[in-house]
């Protein structure tokens, strides 16, 4: 493949000419005459390296810089930048920003060239060192004590929950009972990301293996109100269940629930319905999920999830680790299920979960429904 690389420079001479080279030498380009521009191109591109002049109207190239490490922090963009000045000042505010090089005009062809190589050499080399750690990090017989994060989060969640109980509301006012509703809440964030990390550790070195059992229409019911009630929304829940027992592995049911129905609910506002039809055949399972899509989320990027890919609503970076719905991936697909995301249609996102069971049934029977 190509590698790719985002010109981003207001004078149309340069711009040309610098796009011009670049395809001559195989690289994929894109150009934009200013910041406003590049953002806008960025998410759709996804640049490996971005070439970049400083002054330029609208948005200039330190707030460009600025507003793509905002925007997407965990981009790993190379970022060279294009200055008429050579000023040391100029140089130091880039780097502290995150650029990873200079280029002072006027500047030829061959120098553009021999930096642009340089650049790409250091960052094979950056993600081979990463691939090795990580691979050596794979290989450790003595796992990271990833319990003991939860323990210490188990007593700011209990603490608080105490607080927030307490029989003598003398002892607190407004304000105090507020910071401690915040302190819980970032807990259970926390909580959740943590899990998230340890499951897919778990579930990427194939140490775990899906305990299959027979599971009551209860436990879905109990997991899917529960995440409502936590964001006091239970009566936007809809939900119709037919069917009385499952069969899957208990524990990754419940996850694959808790983050589709918690999407639900974070991505939509109250009053929002937050629709789950729930089949529960002789031969199989068949979920519906449906909700508001205000996020505008599309095949696309339901395609592209992968973890720390943060999605765009607009200028709004949708916030969390970027784990959730590629774990639900990763569960449905070890456990032979299906997971599929239907256009949406009137405004409407909808997700389609098929279980198959041990007895050879097939997802498309279970779609039959």
């Amino acid at each position: 493949m190509k590698q790719k690389i985002l010109v981003v420079e207001d004078d149309v001479h340069i711009r040309n000419n610098v796009v011009e080279f670049l395809i001559l030498n195989e690289y994929e380009v894109v150009s934009a005459s200013n910041g406003v521009e590049g953002l806008n191109y960025y998410e759709n591109f996804i640049p490996d390296l971005i070439v970049c002049d400083i002054m330029m109207p609208e948005m200039d190239g330190y707030t460009f810089l600025e507003e793509l490490q905002r925007r997407f922090p965990f981009n790993f963009t190379i970022f060279i930048f294009l200055t008429a000045k050579n000023s040391l000042a100029d140089q130091r505010k880039g780097m502290h920003l995150g650029a990873d090089d200079y280029i002072v005009k006027p500047f030829s062809f061959s120098d553009l060239k021999a930096t642009i190589d340089k650049k790409f050499e250091k960052n094979e080399l950056r993600k081979k060192s990463i691939e090795s750690a990580l691979e050596k990090a794979k290989a450790q017989t003595h796992p990271t004590p990833y319990h003991e994060f939860n323990t210490c989060l188990s007593g700011i969640l209990a603490g608080s929950q105490l607080l927030l109980e307490s029989t003598d509301s003398s002892l607190f006012t407004l304000e105090t009972k507020t910071v401690i509703d915040v302190i819980q809440k970032s807990g259970f964030r926390l909580s959740r990301a943590i899990n998230n990390f340890i499951l897919n550790i778990e579930l990427s070195s194939k140490n775990y293996h899906p305990f299959i059992e027979e599971i009551p229409a209860s436990f879905i019911v109990n997991t899917i109100s529960q995440v409502a009630a936590q964001y006091n929304r239970s009566k936007d829940l809809l939900l119709t269940v037919e069917g009385a027992t499952m069969q899957t592995d208990k524990f990754l049911l419940k996850r694959v629930l808790e983050e589709l129905t918690d999407n639900a609910f974070k991505f939509t506002h109250i009053g929002d319905a937050v629709n789950w039809d729930i089949f529960l055949l002789a031969r199989g399972a068949k979920l519906d999920l449906e909700y508001p899509n205000l996020l505008k989320f599309n095949a696309e990027k339901f395609n592209n999830v992968a973890p720390s890919n943060q999605f765009l609503n607009g200028n709004q970076v949708i916030e969390g680790l970027g784990l959730g719905l590629f774990l639900t991936q990763k569960i449905m697909k070890m456990l032979g299920n299906s997971l599929n995301f239907i256009e949406p249609n009137s405004n409407m996102l909808r997700f389609q979960l098929g279980f198959r069971y041990l007895n050879g049934t097939s997802n498309s029977e279970i779609n039959g429904k």
